[in-house]
């Protein structure tokens, strides 16, 4: 427990002092500045990753590098190009494998790609006096724990940062292109296509007919993702059915974590609607179909589904702080936030306690030590 709670303070305190100087040089003269808290924040992302050797599915990852082709030998063969087979991913993995044998080398990689996009992300489009708190539901909410373990998906995730962006400035040509890319990393990356339909305010008709069609699942669970499978199964997609009917439902503490800002924007979406705008709007909507996928999970195929809710999570992480700020005074905004936090902490410290004994990693000087062989 303790080092779960050290990682976090970490992260929240250099996340903090990025915050505060963000603040110092936009009250001094608003030029842009080396921001050396940010830069400290990430090497500790990116070395917590890249440096693990066990975790969750981190073993697997590593076989799967130690077994796979060089690029030469993949790009030979046409079958490795099937769009639903996850072909750059497999490829990445290939061009870095051809030229080391070590895999912390490819999780550093992958590291830098996913903390860079998504810290920059949440940097750009969170108030400047909400970067530390963001930060903090990052970390607590599982999102940075996610990244040790579903390395495609946490790369697909990642480049999905760039899709939110090209949408936010209405470039629908490069948010598709970029959703593309996404899901030739990860298939299901490709939920994103459907995503600019939710481009209204919270609540709206758009959510009400997403709920009705998740009562609708849930209701009709066994013949509609049957139904589902077999069309995926014809377009390329194998899903087995012991994926999504293997008996594992959706912890129901988690399922309550991913409605707080559901519920709270239906009780109060008169008020939140006022002012809101239309990044705060979708952030929201990605929040609402995040539980949705929760929902569907408390049926069968927690793991599926639960995959499916992770790419909408940065709706929660960017969202809740913008919330609490319209729906509380200047006063009270702090307490809130507090509560909040002991609330998250309460969470991730449920959430992750087994984690001390599941997380291994190579210290620094060994690392290095390797990585100045291999270059020789």
């Amino acid at each position: 427990m303790k080092f779960i709670l050290m990682i976090l303070m970490i992260i929240v305190g250099l996340a903090y002092m990025s915050q505060r100087m963000s603040l110092r040089y936009k009250n001094e003269d608003g030029r842009k500045h080396w921001d050396i808290f940010l830069i400290l924040l990430l090497i500790f992302l990116i070395m917590f990753a890249g440096l693990r050797i066990s975790y969750n599915d981190t073993q697997n990852y590593a076989y799967g590098f130690y077994t796979s082709e060089n690029i030469q030998s993949f790009l030979s063969h046409h079958e490795n190009f099937k769009l639903t087979t996850n072909p750059l991913f497999y490829g990445f993995q290939a061009f870095i494998r051809t030229y080391t044998d070590n895999v912390n080398i490819f999780f550093m990689i992958c590291a830098i790609i996913v903390n860079v996009f998504n810290v920059r992300f949440i940097k750009k489009h969170v108030d400047i006096h909400d970067f530390a708190f963001s930060m903090f539901i990052y970390v607590t909410l599982g999102t940075l724990m996610l990244s040790l373990a579903a390395q495609k998906q946490t790369l697909a995730m990642s480049v999905l940062t760039l899709a939110l962006s090209q949408l936010f400035n209405k470039k629908y040509i490069k948010y598709y292109m970029i959703v593309f890319i996404a899901g030739l990393i990860h298939s299901y990356a490709w939920l994103f296509f459907f995503l600019p339909l939710m481009m209204t305010k919270p609540w709206s008709l758009r959510t009400y007919v997403l709920l009705l069609m998740t009562i609708v699942v849930m209701y009709t669970f066994q013949s509609t993702i049957a139904t589902f499978v077999e069309v995926a199964d014809q377009v390329g997609k194998n899903v087995p059915l012991e994926e999504v009917f293997d008996g594992n439902k959706m912890n129901l503490l988690r399922v309550a974590v991913y409605a707080v800002i559901p519920l709270i924007t239906f009780f109060f979406r008169r008020r939140i609607n006022e002012n809101i705008d239309d990044q705060n709007s979708l952030f929201i909507q990605m929040s609402i179909v995040s539980l949705m996928f929760m929902l569907m999970g408390t049926m069968n195929g927690a793991n599926m589904f639960g995959r499916c809710a992770n790419y909408f999570e940065m709706g929660i992480i960017c969202s809740l702080p913008w919330i609490i700020r319209q729906l509380f005074t200047k006063e009270s905004v702090q307490i809130v936030m507090l509560t909040a936090m002991l609330c998250f902490t309460s969470f991730y410290l449920f959430d992750n306690k087994d984690f001390q004994n599941l997380y291994r990693r190579k210290g620094v000087t060994q690392f290095i030590s390797e990585v100045i062989k291999w270059e020789q």
